[in-house]
Order: structure tokens, then sequence, then C-alpha cells
């Protein structure tokens, strides 16, 4: 798998994308006509998918997004934090941004990016400058 072969043959350092949001997913607009009261598909989406990408592929960074529409509460993203810090196989090497819920942006994670504008170090200036044709830039 594409993990173990740039471990093995690079001095690159895995990552992964998760969004934490899914525009059309049943569940998560269910959560939202709920005014994010409900946590239904945080608890049988999101957060089994973050379980089992770490637990699968070990990425040394996570970089998640989608967090603007409901905070870190309704993403139960403490508790993912402080599984993946303390327990997880890669706690002693992980890095993380910031987008973990509406209220944790420039505050909390391995790395910031706050807004996509800003210069927030070289781990998001590469992921920028990687794309720089998307209708982001």
């Amino acid at each position: 798998p594409l993990a173990e072969s740039i471990r093995s043959n690079t001095d690159l350092k895995f990552g992964l994308y998760h969004s934490l949001l899914e525009w059309y997913n049943p569940l998560y607009l269910q959560d939202q006509a709920n005014n994010w009261t409900t946590q239904d598909f945080v608890n049988q989406k999101t957060l089994p998918e973050l379980y089992e990408i770490v637990n699968a592929y070990k990425p040394e960074v996570i970089f998640s997004d989608g967090e603007w529409t409901a905070s870190s509460d309704y993403f139960r993203s403490k508790e993912f934090l402080a599984w993946l810090y303390n327990e997880s196989p890669v706690k002693d090497t992980v890095a993380v941004n910031d987008r973990w819920g509406n209220d944790a942006k420039c505050q909390h994670g391995g790395y910031f990016n706050c807004d996509d504008r800003l210069n927030p170090g070289n781990w998001d200036i590469l992921y920028l400058r990687m794309d720089a044709r998307s209708s982001l830039s």
C-alpha cells in the first residue's frame, strides 16, 4: 500500500486529509437540522473513520477540514485528539492542524493554518503551493 511504500522508499512523512463533514450525508443533514444537538453523523461515520485511518495507516500528519459548520464538542474532537496524542499508535509522532471545530481554529493543533490565506508555517504553505491551480487559491 501507499503508506508502506512512502515510508520504505522515501524520507517523506505520510499524511492524510480528512473532512469532518459530508454535505449530503443524511446523518449529517439530520444533525444539522437538529441544530447540532444530535451527533449521529459523528458517532456513526466521522469518529469511526478517524480511528480506522489512524490504526490502519498510522499517518504522521492529519489535515482535518470541514470544521466551520459546528463546534469541536459536536465533532467530539477533544476526545479523538486525547486518544490520538495519548493512546494511538502514532501518539509520539503525529502532527495535526487546527481545524477540529469552528471554535478551535488558530488555538489547538500541532500546527496552525488558521485561514487559508495566512502564512501559517511550512506544512500549510506546501499544501497551498501544491493546490495552486484549485479554486481555493
